[in-house]
């Protein structure tokens, strides 16, 4: 129920009942209202949240926008403006959901890495008959597949990573490669022989993805893609051979 008073203040007297009036209608809030007053004030003081398919769609655009502007741009020459005009929103429709440039960037992070840690979670249940060295390979493609995709967009923020702060999902990412592995070595026990089997998968797993990344990242890298996979996988399997060999004596 609304309820509007008008009350012209012409005498003190008058100007007495109206705070005393407010008082009371304040105290009735306190009470009777708490809820939908909190309710009413987060929504006044903070950043709308995507609910509604429409602003997801919206919310979803900006952040593609972001990751076009970062490839044109660069992180420190984007600005809202640029977001938004890609994104075909206007800046206040822009700032509905975002309160500036470096909350989109967050959530290009965010998005990225969840493509990442999707990638990995499609990829278990291929992988656990296989041979490693298929495995190696299918994981290293498939990432590389990931990140030249659409225009390479992943691939050029990644020259941004310390700007966009993809070094706080760094654990995350590592978690979900190491869930991947001790599955796949349980579902192959030989490799559960593995002499310092987490420190093993630790160095095979970041020799890897880090090499990988930085490789296409290069504009003129030494060795062909394909040479960079083979000799990953060359080292890994002597490490892990070698390893499975100390178990044995």
């Amino acid at each position: 129920m609304h309820l509007f008073i008008l009350i012209k203040l012409d005498k003190i007297q008058d100007f007495l009942l109206f705070g005393f009036m407010f008082f009371n209608l304040v105290n009735m809030a306190r009470h009777d209202n708490l809820n939908k007053y909190s309710d009413f004030k987060d929504v006044m003081l903070s950043t709308r949240k995507p609910r509604q398919t429409r602003a997801k769609v919206t919310v979803d655009t900006i952040i593609e926008a972001g990751f076009i502007s970062v490839a044109l741009h660069g992180t420190s020459g984007t600005t809202t403006r640029h977001i938004a005009d890609i994104a075909g929103v206007s800046v206040g429709s822009l700032y509905e959901y975002f309160k500036n440039k470096e909350e989109i960037y967050d959530a290009m992070a965010h998005s990225f890495v969840q493509e990442i840690l999707d990638m990995i979670q499609n990829l278990t249940p291929i992988i656990m008959d296989m041979e490693l060295e298929s495995v190696i390979e299918l994981i290293f493609y498939t990432f590389r597949d990931l990140l030249t995709q659409n225009n390479e967009r992943y691939l050029i923020c990644l020259r941004y990573a310390s700007e966009l702060k993809y070094d706080k999902y760094i654990n995350q990412i590592e978690r979900e490669l190491m869930n991947i592995v001790m599955k796949y070595m349980m579902n192959n026990p030989k490799y559960l022989k593995v002499n310092n089997l987490a420190v093993t998968a630790y160095v095979s797993i970041n020799s890897g993805i880090f090499n990988i990344a930085r490789h296409l990242i290069l504009p003129n890298p030494y060795i062909t893609f394909d040479e960079l996979v083979q000799g990953l996988k060359t080292m890994i399997m002597s490490y892990i051979n070698v390893e499975l060999a100390k178990s044995e004596h």
